[in-house]
């Protein structure tokens, strides 16, 4: 077997890697659905708006986005601000009352806003490379404990748990950030994110208390906010070792002919 055949073998399995890897796109979910409405970008909110949906652009790339705009409480109307900002960043906003992951494909990434739609279809979105923006806190399921049932299995496959209860803090509030890239937050009662363990791929991206309360999960991301080269499978680091062997033995059988 040459050494070139070998290392093609070797290259094609850290493409293939690399491929599975990014197949994936990137879930943030957050506990409230008032993050980047219009009002997220009065004072004292706007400077952490304003941070928040940078990272977010830079985070996602691409230069389509979708916005849901089914949820009564957050129309078209209401996203004014949001979508300038987006489109100051070199991105195009289009809007839509239904979604689905079939004509979603053709967008970089989709942003909801407390809708009642099929989880499971965001799965599929997400898990065929697009990126997304959920938000819990709607009450369109009555309670906080009937919204994390029909969130959690789908937020589960991207390491993340919705909590059961609304924060005690009724009205809309500032969420001061103890962790991610903003300063503070609008935030209108909600729930957790958090990881889904400690073992989960996944990140706390905001984190943040209200009137010197506990540091609470505010809004989670399936992956660090920092891009992680993928780990190789058990599997596949031994395939990856055997090409490595065989290029030695090669390299030694090719000394010793020439010596």
């Amino acid at each position: 077997m040459s050494i070139l055949f070998v290392r093609a073998i070797i290259t094609a399995t850290v493409v293939s890697l690399a491929s599975a890897a990014s197949a994936a796109g990137m879930l943030v979910a957050s506990g409230d659905e008032w993050q980047i409405s219009d009002m997220a970008y009065d004072a004292p909110y706007a400077a952490g708006t304003t941070q928040f949906v940078n990272s977010m652009a830079a985070k996602f790339g691409g230069s389509s986005y979708l916005f849901l705009t089914g949820n009564g409480n957050i129309p078209q109307s209401g996203l004014i601000k949001a979508t300038a900002q987006f489109e100051s960043l070199g991105k195009s906003v289009s809007f839509s009352a239904s979604f689905d992951p079939v004509s979603a494909s053709a967008y970089d990434a989709v942003f909801h806003f407390g809708q009642v739609v099929n989880p499971a279809d965001f799965a599929a979105y997400v898990n065929g490379g697009g990126n997304a923006y959920v938000s819990l806190g709607g009450g369109h399921w009555g309670t906080a404990a009937g919204e994390a049932a029909i969130w959690n299995p789908m937020l589960a496959q991207f390491g993340l748990v919705a909590g059961s209860e609304w924060f005690p803090v009724a009205g809309f509030v500032q969420a001061d950030v103890t962790v991610g890239p903003s300063d503070s937050l609008i935030w209108g009662y909600g729930q957790s994110i958090e990881k889904l363990s400690p073992q989960s791929a996944s990140q706390s991206y905001v984190r943040g208390t209200f009137f010197g309360g506990p540091e609470i999960g505010l809004i989670g991301s399936s992956a660090s906010l920092d891009s992680v080269p993928g780990v190789p499978e058990p599997a596949t680091w031994a395939l990856m070792i055997a090409g490595f062997g065989l290029v030695g033995a090669a390299s030694r059988k090719r000394r010793a002919l020439v010596c």
